[in-house]
């Protein structure tokens, strides 16, 4: 066991596992714009759905390895700031001391995020009619009540927005859905991808679940405040 643990607290061990990390980030580089076709829906569903559902290991191993990679750092990463905070940690200079930890923290929070998001979170592509209702989670769902569309003197699209009404269980919100303006509804989130207005008006509407937004964010402010507290530290030693 001890062996395990000087092994994720070597920093040679971080040093190679971060080199291989940036290795395949590499060989995906290149893979990448040689197969377009094969990933261009990678960005359209959660990244777990798509590679269950690529089933192309010899196109998508460099993921597969990817996330592994990830996971030995991110297990590297809680062994190191387990040790510090446990064992090296002392009143002086305690600032100095503290924040690279915090930053540890934030990058590990930012990776469960990620990790949510890919695992159970959700895209789809929704066209609704005006008029129509659509249920998108659980007890939960939107109306599509009205369609605006702003014209140019030449006839040509220059804006739109939907006018929706959000369900939950019994409690409706009214409210209006642009192309800039995404709506959140709690983990929830819409955006206007495009509208129709011939031969009847309906929208297209992505819908994503993001579960790890939360995480993620709170590790960025984490990850934020880690890095102010080191350079105050080192300006202060």
């Amino acid at each position: 066991m001890k062996k395990v643990i000087n092994f994720f607290l070597s920093l040679k061990t971080a040093f190679w596992f971060f080199a291989i990390f940036v290795v395949l980030n590499l060989i995906g580089s290149l893979m990448l714009p040689k197969n377009l076709v094969f990933f261009s829906g990678i960005d359209d569903m959660p990244l777990f759905r798509w590679l269950s559902d690529s089933k192309n290991i010899g196109l998508t191993w460099w993921i597969y390895s990817l996330i592994f990679m990830l996971a030995l750092l991110a297990v590297s990463t809680i062994f190191c700031t387990a040790d510090a905070l446990l064992k090296r940690m002392s009143k002086k200079n305690i600032i100095l001391k503290l924040s690279p930890q915090i930053m540890h923290i934030g990058v590990l929070l930012i990776m469960l995020g990620h990790l949510l998001t890919a695992s159970i979170g959700f895209k789809t592509d929704v066209v609704i009619k005006k008029g129509e209702k659509k249920t998108v989670a659980e007890n939960a769902g939107f109306y599509l009540e009205d369609i605006k569309v702003s014209k140019d003197e030449n006839g040509y699209d220059t804006d739109w927005e939907a006018k929706l009404i959000w369900f939950k269980d019994r409690e409706t919100e009214e409210k209006v859905l642009r192309p800039v303006h995404p709506l959140y509804f709690g983990q929830i989130g819409l955006y206007f991808k495009s509208v129709t207005t011939e031969p009847e008006q309906s929208a297209l509407i992505r819908v994503s679940k993001d579960p790890g937004a939360l995480w993620a964010l709170i590790g960025g402010v984490l990850l934020s405040i880690g890095g102010i507290g080191f350079i105050y530290g080192r300006f202060n030693a």
